[in-house]
């Protein structure tokens, strides 16, 4: 009877061993199975890529020829003197027979070739290749190419409803006198058979070509030809069933090249499907088309699951090789080992769950710290719409009543509060930044950082805790980033003041100039010139000895579960080596620790390249466009603008304020516009009307300065940057500085 039972239960045992391990196998091979879907795709995106990248360079390279062709033609000294001679007299001959010369000579493609004079005159046409055909030659808007006597792209044009021509326009000029122009018509048809169906893989990939409307001018289906996703598609923006497709065409007008996955639709033309795309744009003097290698998605899962039967005999033969083998095992080993086995798997286990868990906590924690980040940045920034006309009425009320008046000194009050809560704002500006770019990287100065940081580390202080600052007594100037920078100081003096708790202590910051000679020898080959050394100390409880190697590695810390993630010596690491700089560790167990950061000394002198407006009392005159979604902002600068003189056009709908823009561009002397917006960011609203309204002056304001500013107040789209909360004196003053600078352009 005994032997029955333990027979049983031995049976059992084997049951539950094959269940587990079917279960994981199974787990297994789904994620595996998973893992190679997902690279399959990559693999396909990237061979997408490369072809619409190289259809793209072949057309582009094929097109600049043409262009490079007839330009070498019209530039001749023989085709520029008969031109001259067909002015002066009327004769064509010569200019025919350069013409019927290149043509024959070249044999590139061309259908048909116009000679224009400077009038848009036909003076000559030659026929190589004629259309099958007929079209009218008012779509080709000859007399509109010669007035913009521009070079390069002319426009693509429909011959029939499913066939396309291109124009090629060269302006012919002889020193600074215009002559004509040459254009040449091409036959998209043949471009497409030549340049874009040799790359398209046996017919598994179909390249689509889009021109800068986004109309469709070459397709593998003629029936798709002239279509539009925007203009075809009834509510693309809205409908969800379209998200995917105004996804990928958002990101395909937004990026030279990319990937996506979405579902095709062409309001019945073709029928739906899900596709993987890649695109890359062509862009050919100032003219930017759009090439896209699309495939069906379901023939990449048919790719996978032509392999997913070869791969699951495979797993049946491992999973009966690994049955048999645990079969085997099992009838050879004794009890007594087996519960060994059990018991060292059980730790084994349990310690990694332990390990799976620590890091879960430490990672959670990490994720914390980046959510308050993004919360400084809004924090930030509904404060400066809180803060702006607040600071703005009070300053107002001042300007009006006078120090005389009773109330004088109550409104100062509240002014100088406002005041108060704007510099606390900038504390917290700082931990809503993001700069690992070192294209963010200036020459900073460092006094004045380790001062503002020094302000918020007051702000955590105790009152058992005494700060002492050691400044270095002159100028200190480093290349990098003053927010990191920043970041560096709070982490070591943060970790100094919780190092004091709860009796309290001395935090001391000292920073002096040095030379390379004067380094830790084990800094010294990797380093050259002066350095400036920051000493951050406390009198706290100091660090063991054997910790002190590992207080640099990630998410190792000294404080109990719970109370630090480990990041913050690790990340102050980082931020050195990438801003060139050291930091080195002393402490004494019961007496304090000392933090030593070494950063290089640059001799270049800190720059400003957004300035603050200066201040003027002036009125002026001139026409204004405001565009905040704040109404408490844009009420307060309406009716200061409007007390100085100026007309102004005040909105708090950025769309709105577009669709008036476009009724009358060039209304508005000068553009005033937040940069934070549900609707359109400033940065894209002021891009717009820059386009077409170049004389128009533009302010941008903000809370944040972020790259896509820096880059268009380089370029010259933006005229100057204010920071939120901005002062009206400083707006004013930049207002009639702009102003004035316009009318002596003018």
């Amino acid at each position: 009877m005994t032997r029955f039972k333990w027979g049983k239960a031995m049976k059992m045992l084997i049951a539950a061993l094959m269940v587990c391990l079917l279960s994981v196998l199974s787990f297994a091979v789904y994620n595996t199975y998973d893992a190679y879907t997902q690279m399959m795709i990559a693999q396909q995106q990237q061979h997408l890529l490369i072809t619409a990248r190289a259809a793209s360079q072949n057309l582009s390279l094929y097109l600049s020829e043409q262009i490079r062709n007839v330009e070498i033609l019209t530039q001749t000294p023989g085709f520029l003197n008969q031109f001259h001679t067909y002015y002066v007299s009327g004769e064509q001959k010569g200019l025919k027979e350069h013409i019927l010369s290149y043509m024959l000579s070249q044999n590139q493609g061309i259908s048909r070739i116009y000679l224009l004079d400077q009038n848009g005159n036909e003076v000559f046409r030659y026929n190589q290749y004629p259309f099958l055909e007929a079209f009218d030659e008012s779509v080709l808007h000859l007399d509109r190419l010669v007035e913009d006597r521009q070079t390069g792209l002319g426009s693509a044009f429909r011959i029939s409803p499913q066939h396309y021509g291109l124009t090629l326009v060269n302006s012919i000029t002889d020193g600074n006198d215009y002559l004509g122009a040459v254009v040449s018509v091409l036959d998209m048809e043949a471009l497409y058979q030549q340049y874009m169906v040799p790359l398209q893989l046996q017919g598994t990939v179909d390249l689509i070509v889009k021109n800068e409307r986004g109309t469709i001018i070459m397709h593998p289906e003629s029936e798709m030809l002239a279509f539009n996703y925007f203009g075809d598609i009834p509510d693309l923006d809205t409908l969800p069933e379209y998200e995917s497709l105004w996804n990928m065409l958002q990101l395909q007008y937004s990026q030279e090249e990319g990937v996506a996955i979405y579902r095709s639709y062409s309001s019945g033309i073709l029928p739906e499907r899900e596709e993987i795309s890649a695109f890359s744009r062509m862009n050919l003097n100032g003219t930017s088309w759009y090439i896209s290698a699309v495939m069906p998605y379901s023939q990449v899962v048919q790719m996978v699951n032509e392999n997913l039967n070869r791969f699951a005999f495979l797993v049946t033969v491992i999973f009966i090789l690994i049955a048999s083998s645990i079969l085997i095992i099992y009838g050879l080993q004794k009890n007594r080992q087996k519960l060994k086995i059990e018991a060292r798997y059980l730790r084994d286990m349990n310690r990694t769950l332990e390990e799976l868990h620590e890091s879960r906590e430490q990672v959670r924690h990490y994720q914390k710290l980046q959510t308050i980040g993004a919360l400084a940045g809004g924090i930030v920034h509904e404060f400066n719409n809180l803060l702006t006309p607040i600071m703005g009425y009070s300053e107002f009320l001042k300007h009006q009543l006078g120090p005389e008046n009773e109330y004088y000194e109550d409104i100062d009050e509240i002014y100088k509060a406002g005041s108060r809560a704007k510099e606390i704002v900038d504390q917290i500006l700082p931990f809503s930044r993001r700069e690992t770019d070192s294209s963010q990287y200036n020459v900073v100065n460092l006094n004045a950082v380790i001062w503002d940081a020094l302000k918020m580390v007051r702000m955590l202080l105790t009152s058992s805790v005494r700060l002492v600052v050691k400044p270095y007594n002159g100028p200190i100037n480093v290349y990098g980033s003053a927010t990191q920078i920043h970041q560096i100081l709070l982490n070591l003096c943060t970790n100094a003041c919780q190092a004091m708790e709860p009796a309290g202590g001395t935090l001391t910051v000292a920073t002096r100039r040095i030379s390379q000679d004067q380094l830790p020898q084990q800094f010294h080959p990797v380093s050259e010139g002066e350095f400036v050394q920051i000493e951050v100390s406390d009198t706290g409880c100091g660090i063991p000895s054997e910790m002190l190697s590992q207080i640099f590695d990630p998410f190792f810390t000294t404080k109990a579960a719970g109370d630090g993630t480990g990041l913050g010596l690790s990340v102050v690491q980082n931020i050195l080596i990438s801003h060139g700089g050291f930091i080195e560790a002393k402490s004494t167990l019961g007496q304090g620790s000392r933090f030593l950061v070494y950063l290089p000394i640059t001799n270049q002198l800190p720059n400003v390249s957004i300035q603050e407006g200066k201040k003027s009392g002036r009125t002026g005159m001139g026409s204004i466009l405001l565009v905040d979604d704040e109404l408490r902002v844009v009420r307060y600068f309406k009716r200061r603008l409007l007390h100085l003189g100026y007309q102004v056009d005040a909105f708090t709908d950025p769309e709105e304020a577009l669709n008036t823009f476009k009724r009358t561009p060039e209304h508005w002397d000068l553009l005033i516009v937040d940069e934070a917006m549900p609707k359109l960011r400033g940065t894209a609203l002021l891009q717009y009307m820059k386009q077409h309204n170049h004389d128009l002056r533009v302010i941008l304001v903000t809370g944040l300065v972020g790259d896509s500013a820096i880059r268009l107040h380089a370029e010259r789209q933006i005229d100057e940057i204010l920071t939120k909360p901005v002062e009206f004196e400083a707006l004013s003053g930049t207002i009639v500085r702009l102003l004035s600078e316009e009318t002596s352009d003018k």
